[in-house]
């Protein structure tokens, strides 16, 4: 009796390894680091423990991989790269900006879940700050050629800082600022102008 192709092949190695990761974000997005366990993820992504353990190792392991798997320091040199493109430093701050707010607006979920663990537990998982250290590192360099270029002024590595807490404020803050309905466009132009008010080379 013949059967159908699909029903004797086996899901791929990164097949597995996807939907690991896809169950442990789900989990941890809910539960955190404390609540997720293997089990529960092997369960979710329709594995067992010890398939989860072959593919990770450790929970920790899980945990950072995941992180890894859905950051943005991994794309974030092709956006800058795509920006460099453009014509004036206006134009490529509001497209560099329009391009982080929706990175950051896929991962809001993972960015809440890090800073609530970092207020109760400042020692727990180090891996969730990874991806936001390592893009702020591209930055401040993506930063430092436009002043060496003279498109603006001052320190790079504030410049960088100050740039994403802008960005930053409005994905997690919105609700202080109520701007839960103010276009993202328009948003990003507000930001731009006042950043380049102060950072403007003369």
């Amino acid at each position: 009796m013949l059967r159908a192709p699909e029903l004797l092949s086996k899901p791929s190695v990164e097949d597995t390894r996807t939907r690991i990761l896809a169950a442990t974000r789900e989990l941890y997005a809910s539960k955190g680091s404390r609540g997720t366990t293997t089990r529960e993820v092997a369960n979710l992504a329709g594995v067992n423990e010890a398939t989860l353990f072959r593919h990770f190792g450790t929970k920790n392991q899980l945990l950072s991989a995941m992180l890894d798997h859905y950051s943005t320091y991994q794309t974030f040199p092709g956006i800058l790269s795509h920006v460099a493109g453009l014509a004036s430093i206006d134009e490529q701050l509001r497209e560099l900006a329009l391009l982080t707010i929706g990175e950051m607006k896929e991962r809001e979920d993972l960015m809440r879940v890090s800073m609530a663990e970092e207020l109760s537990n400042p020692d727990g998982l180090s891996c969730a700050w990874r991806a936001p250290t390592e893009t702020r590192r591209l930055l401040v360099e993506w930063f430092a050629s436009r002043v060496v270029s003279g498109e603006l002024a001052g320190d790079a590595e504030w410049l960088a800082r100050v740039f994403m807490s802008l960005l930053f404020s409005f994905v997690i803050a919105r609700k202080i600022w109520n701007d839960i309905d103010v276009a993202r466009e328009r948003s990003v132009a507000n930001i731009v102008e006042i950043f380049l008010n102060g950072a403007r080379a003369a």
